[in-house]
């Protein structure tokens, strides 16, 4: 071998304290020792110097478990030395020194690789002592081939059970894991992952360029045929402008004659408004009264919710009351707490105080003691300078023989020494123990005494909190009173709403959340005020009998609702105001103009049921016209049948219009019309004006509601709560009080006893003394006779020099030094412990002052106090704010009051302005027929105008419009310049036709975005043929122009209809062709992509496979002869077993399994699984060794490997293993003698069960026989 260990040396690792050095290890080395030894440690140690990257084999947590319990420092090291034998030529043998080894052999070198942890776990590495990094010492590790990839040169307890049970893929992950091929199982997957989508691209593009060759034949068909397809558009779409622009000229013509005649009524109605100049005046004032009535409803609306929102107001201005009492309660709680507290802290500062100076006097006193002893030291002789350099020498040597007779007696001496010490060590401890229960004591009797005081403060403190629960209880009572008569008026208000209400709810009216109809009431009020009229039909008239309701509901039809005036006069007024006002459309029945035919007696003669419905209803005969106008000669039937015959069943022919009294109606022209449903909503309007009475009445109720009763109650209930809540906190203070006076006389109950206690402790304390106390007595009195006995052979011994250097007392001179020193020694320990004792005493008092407490509280006061002050800001800003919303709500009230006398007085304004000429009023009212009229007729035709260019725009037909221009020419008409060439401006509705371009303006992008929505257009008949406009001069000429056009564009529609192209085949074909070179460049890239590859693909392929069938093969080879090695009998005739390894996937062996079959010698063939205990181990090792010969190191460490091996494979084993020894170094762990007997050293691992921990024993065994 050219390299092996040579030594393992240990440093507090584990269970080896110390260092520990085990070697020089041999070529076959065997480590035994009972369980629980330390030979697991041992492994342990070499699996981490040896692979660093095997952490989770070691047992323990983390690096720090690794480090021996009862080391000093806490670190440990293992350090594995290698001797490296590097091969030289005889002839460098020759020259070389005497140092160096035979020729041929070569030079040993030696290597150290240390691995350390200290006492955080940081793990450091050393190379010969040097330190490096992680990386660089597995660099020199790789080169003896250790660590590389896989550790097969280390083999715990039970990994050999492990490797026989392995399945099928697991053994090619171990071979994978060998032969470095598992490196390139990421770099294999991503190429192959990348290989199968290059060609799933591939076959895309193939697929798309298919697809696309395919589109652009069609698309090349479509396309002439889109051709043709457009040509016949363009015909029927020019047609359809020229007939939209016939109808347009049409149009424009007569809206031109239309205006002309409205000019001229124009004019004279101006004369006439002229003429009577008040009528504008009254308007206004009208218009006034509208918008002041408009305003006086806002404000009502406006105090309403100012009403609600003081309520609230009024509320959180109780609240923060309520929040500004509960923190001075809890203020009050905390200040006297910190009194109590700082009373207690006072009496202790005294006492630390007091402690503090007699401190500073012992240090004093022990500082002066030293002074002392050093200056009588100095002014003293002492033995060492009353005699010569010789005297000395000569006492010296009379010294130790003196010793030496009286080694005896001394020793006796110390041993009564160190009892006298030990009991005066225990009288001090005693001395101690009754001064600490003593001064225990007494604080126990300040603690009662304390409490005592806190007893009588909580019982005072008791008393007042009980006075103030009576006076709470007594208030709140008053207040429930007041509340109870409160809401008893309430809820007698709550049952008259109520009652309101559900008369409301029977009426089945929505109207309230309706905003369509609240915007109608409102419009109706203000119409109200206007002279002349008189409301709707619905309220004008009653129904005495329910039973008819539907009946004239379904008669009056759209009339139901219709508005009453006196004149036409006020009827135009009235649009006029909702068109001003924006509000919805209404029906007007002006009774001067209104016509209704009345109701034949005839009628009244059918019998059975049949009434006119004019009978059915009542109403005042001033509107008697207006409702013969709404029903007419209609008539009411109880049923369907006698409806039937009374509607179409007359002799001579003759037809009535009918209903019946569930809401059908039948028309003259047969129709019959129903719907239950609809009707019964549109019968509840019958109901309105009682709905109108109660819903005043609930305002009143909700105004008396809102006007401060609901304010008042709930400041009485804030304040009744307020009441409850402090009475609540009360019932707590009072119950934590009483549970604070239990735990404080609890509390003195305790300190009564624990006192007694430390009585009975001081007594025995006392007694233990006066023990020590007679035992020092016995004690000193031997010691006298002991010393007696050492001065007697002390003088026969220094009686002859003590004569010689004149000195006669020598002996009780140097007692009497040796005495001095002992007394100052105890006399600076007493004055030391008891500085000692007033230190821990001092420390004790300032913990116990409690300095964080008082922080605490003191802290809490001042936060308490600055959110009283907070609070009270707050009280006063909102108290400030409540005062100004009820000011501002009083104004309000004012204003509204005033703004009702200001109404009062315009209505009476408006009454009396309104009296004028009737004749006046009439001409000026015709004079506003005719030009309603004619402004309605131009409205038609404009109408009529717009519908053609909806239509148009719906058709998209392009028409010739243009804008206006911005100067505003005036357009030319048909009497200036002989033929109407334009329209009439107008605005281009949102979803009418955008401009075309004309002759005069080339079509631009500009042009366009000139004609926008906003802005006005025209028609251009410039560009109309002079034929066409003559057909549009009359209605004949038109209508044959309508009759052609209609037949052409009939016959290019079945035309167009039957060609049915596709119509983006144009722009399709452009895109088919693009599609096409697309995937043509698509399908190329793919191709060269997959080829790129699978290129890559089958190098990393073709790698991975080579490097795991080499390294099979090898494997494949060497486990059959090591099997047969391992299984080869040792009779005289030859018997082994036999092994091999067997792939499922050849072609790419790392994807699947591999098997391992090994049949025992005498065996036929069966799975592993069925193997025994011992036989599978045997072909697990022989794999194992197998796996190492493929990557060999120079040393192979084994942990237990023979536990499950009967004699016979254990001795197979070591045969095996001491004929490899010479090429591979075994270190082996068993605890079988037929193996470790034919080791070339044994290493014994024992256990010091004292010291836990394990040492080393070594034995060479080579020179001693197998």
């Amino acid at each position: 071998m050219l390299s092996h260990i040579d030594r393992v040396e240990l440093y507090n690792f584990k269970s080896y304290a110390g260092n520990v050095t085990i070697g020089p290890l041999k070529d076959f080395t065997c480590i035994v020792g009972p369980n629980g030894a330390g030979k697991s440690n041992l492994m342990d140690a070499l699996c981490f110097v040896l692979s660093p990257s095997a952490t989770t084999t070691l047992r323990g947590k983390d690096a720090t478990d690794l480090i021996h319990r009862g080391a000093q420092r806490k670190e440990c090291a293992v350090t594995a030395v290698f001797c490296h034998t590097t091969p030289i030529s005889p002839a460098a043998a020759a020259a070389a020194t005497a140092t160096t080894t035979a020729a041929g052999q070569g030079r040993d070198t030696e290597i150290s690789f240390t691995r350390a942890v200290d006492q955080r776990g940081r793990i450091t590495h050393k190379i010969n002592g040097e330190p490096v990094d992680d990386r660089k010492y597995l660099a020199a590790m790789s080169k003896f081939n250790v660590g590389t990839r896989v550790n097969n040169f280390l083999v715990f307890q039970h990994e050999v059970e492990a490797i026989a049970q392995k399945k099928a893929r697991e053994l090619t992950d171990l071979l994978e894991q060998v032969s470095g091929s598992a490196e390139l199982r990421e770099e294999y997957n991503r190429c192959k992952k990348a290989h199968e989508l290059a060609n799933q691209e591939l076959t895309t593009a193939s697929a798309e360029k298919r697809d696309a060759v395919v589109a652009l034949n069609q698309m090349r068909l479509h396309k002439k045929e889109a051709e043709k397809y457009e040509e016949v558009l363009r015909r029927i779409g020019e047609e359809r402008r020229d007939e939209a622009l016939v109808q347009l000229f049409y149009v424009e013509s007569n809206l031109e004659r239309q205006k002309q005649e409205l000019h001229t009524f124009t004019e004279k109605l101006t004369a006439l408004e002229k003429s009577i100049a008040s009528d504008e005046d009254i308007r206004k004032m009208k218009r006034e009264y509208a918008e002041k009535h408009k305003t006086y409803l806002e404000e009502l609306k406006k105090i309403r919710k100012e009403a609600d929102t003081l309520r609230e107001k009024h509320n959180t201005l109780e609240r923060i009351k309520v929040s500004l009492n509960h923190l001075k309660r809890q203020h009050e709680v905390k200040r006297h707490g910190l009194d109590n507290l700082m009373k207690t802290e006072n009496v202790q500062s005294r006492e630390v105080q007091r402690i503090e100076e007699q401190l500073q006097q012992q240090k004093a006193i022990l500082m002066a003691f030293d002074e002392r002893c050093k200056k009588e030291d100095e002014e003293h002789t002492t033995l060492g300078g009353s005699l010569t350099a010789e005297q000395l020498s000569e006492y010296r040597q009379l010294r130790k023989e003196a010793e030496c007779e009286t080694v005896v007696l001394r020793q006796q001496m110390e041993r009564i020494k160190r009892q006298q010490h030990s009991l005066v060590e225990g009288q001090k401890q005693c001395t101690i123990a009754i001064e600490n229960v003593r001064s225990q004591k007494q604080e126990l009797q300040q603690g009662v005494q304390r409490s005592n005081e806190r007893v009588a403060e909580l019982k005072n403190r008791m008393n007042d909190l009980q006075d103030t629960v009576q006076e709470l209880t007594s208030n709140i009572s008053q207040k429930r009173a007041d509340l109870s008569q409160k809401e008893k008026r309430n809820r007698e208000r709550e049952v008259e709403l109520a009652r309101i209400q559900e008369q409301l709810h029977e009426l089945r009216f929505i109207k309230e959340n309706d905003k369509h109809g609240s915007r109608m009431a409102g419009a109706l009020q203000a119409l109200r005020a206007l002279y002349g009229v008189r409301g709707r039909l619905v309220d004008l008239c009653t129904i005495p009998n329910d039973k008819y309701r539907h009946a004239v509901t379904v008669a009056l039809g759209k009339n139901l609702e219709a508005v009453v005036v006196d004149t036409t006069e006020t009827a135009i007024s009235c649009v006029r105001y909702l068109k001003e006002q924006r509000l919805p459309p209404m029906t007007f029945l002006p009774l001067d103009s209104v016509k209704g035919k009345e109701v034949n007696d005839r009628l009244r003669t059918f019998g059975g049921t049949c009434k006119p419905v004019v009978d059915v209803i009542r109403y005042d005969t001033a509107i008697e016209t207006a409702v013969q106008y709404a029903l007419g000669q209609t008539l009411v039937c109880n049923g369907m049948a006698e409806a039937k015959h009374v509607a179409y069943g007359s002799e001579d022919g003759e037809r009535f219009k009918v209903v019946t009294v569930d809401g059908s109606v039948l028309m003259r022209n047969g129709a019959v019309q129903g719907g239950l449903a609809s009707i019964q909503s549109r019968a509840r309007k019958w109901d309105e004006k009682k709905y109108e009475d109660l819903r005043a009445a609930r305002d009143r109720l909700l105004n008396d509601a809102a006007g401060g009763s609901e304010a008042e109650m709930a400041r009485t209930q804030c304040e009744l709560r307020d009441m409850e809540a402090r009475l609540e906190f009360t019932h707590g203070r009072i119950k934590v009080i009483a549970a604070e006076l239990q735990a404080t006389e609890q509390k003195v109950s305790n300190m009564n006893r624990e006192m007694k206690n430390q009585e009975n402790e001081e007594r025995t304390i006392e007694k233990r003394h006066s023990t020590y106390e007679s035992e020092l007595r016995r004690c000193l009195h031997e010691l006298q006779e002991k010393h007696g006995s050492i001065m007697q052979v002390e003088e026969r011994i220094f009686s002859e020099f003590q004569r010689r250097v004149n000195i006669p007392n020598i002996l009780e001179l140097e007692s009497h030094e040796a005495q001095i020193l002992r007394e100052r020694a105890e006399k600076r320990q007493q004055m030391q412990l008891l500085v000692h004792k007033l230190e821990i005493s001092l420390e004790a008092e300032h913990k116990r002052i409690g300095m964080q407490s008082i922080e605490d509280l003191r802290g809490a006061c001042v936060r308490l106090e600055e959110e009283i002050q907070q609070c009270e800001r707050d009280l006063a800003a909102y108290s400030e704010i409540v005062k100004t919303a009820e000011k501002k709500q009083s104004q309000s009230r004012d204003s509204v009051s005033e703004a009702k006398v200001q109404l009062d007085l315009l209505e009476a304004d408006i009454r009396q302005q309104s009296r004028t000429s009737e004749q006046e009023l009439g001409k000026l009212a015709q004079a506003r027929r005719g030009v309603t009229a004619l402004q309605a007729a131009c409205d038609t035709l404009r109408l009529q105008r717009m519908n053609i260019l909806r239509r148009c725009q719906m058709e998209e037909i392009v028409l010739p419009l243009k804008p206006v221009e911005a100067r505003g020419v005036k357009r030319s008409r048909a009497a200036e310049s002989g033929a109407l060439t334009q329209s009439e401006p107008f605005v281009l509705p949102e979803d009418a036709p955008a401009a075309a371009p004309t002759k005069q303006s080339q079509p631009s992008q500009s042009h366009r975005s000139v004609a926008t929505r906003e802005a006005q257009v025209v028609v251009d008949f410039s560009d109309l043929p002079e034929p066409l406009k003559e057909a549009a001069s009359d209605r004949t000429h038109i209508a044959a122009y309508k009759q052609r056009t209609e037949t052409l564009l009939e016959n290019l529609q079945r035309a167009a209809e039957s060609l049915a192209p596709n119509l983006k085949a144009a722009s399709r074909f452009a895109g088919s062709e693009d599609r096409l070179g697309s995937s043509s460049a698509h399908l190329e890239e793919a191709r060269e992509k997959v080829n790129k590859a699978y290129s890559e693909f089958s190098k990393v392929k073709e790698l991975r496979t080579q490097r795991f069938m080499e390294t099979f093969e090898k494997i494949a080879e060497n486990v059959d002869r090591v099997y047969r090695e391992l299984t080869l009998s040792t009779r005289a005739h030859a018997v082994h077993g036999s092994a091999y390894l067997s792939l499922e996937n050849v072609e790419e062996p790392y994807l699947a399994g591999t098997r391992y079959h090994a049949t025992p010698p005498l065996k036929r063939y069966m799975p592993m699984e069925l193997l025994s205990g011992g036989e599978r181990s045997m072909a697990a090792l022989a794999l194992l060794f197998a796996v190492h010969a493929v990557s060999p190191t120079p040393f192979f460490v084994l942990d237990e490997v023979d536990a499950a091996l009967d004699a016979g494979n254990v001795e197979k084993l070591a045969n095996y293993m001491r004929k490899n020894c010479n090429t591979t170094q075994f270190i082996v762990i068993s605890l079988k003698d037929q193996l470790y007997h034919v080791a070339d050293l044994l290493v014994g691992v024992l256990k010091n069960k004292q010291k836990e921990t394990s040492s080393i024993l070594t034995m060479d065994l080579r020179g001693y026989p197998f």
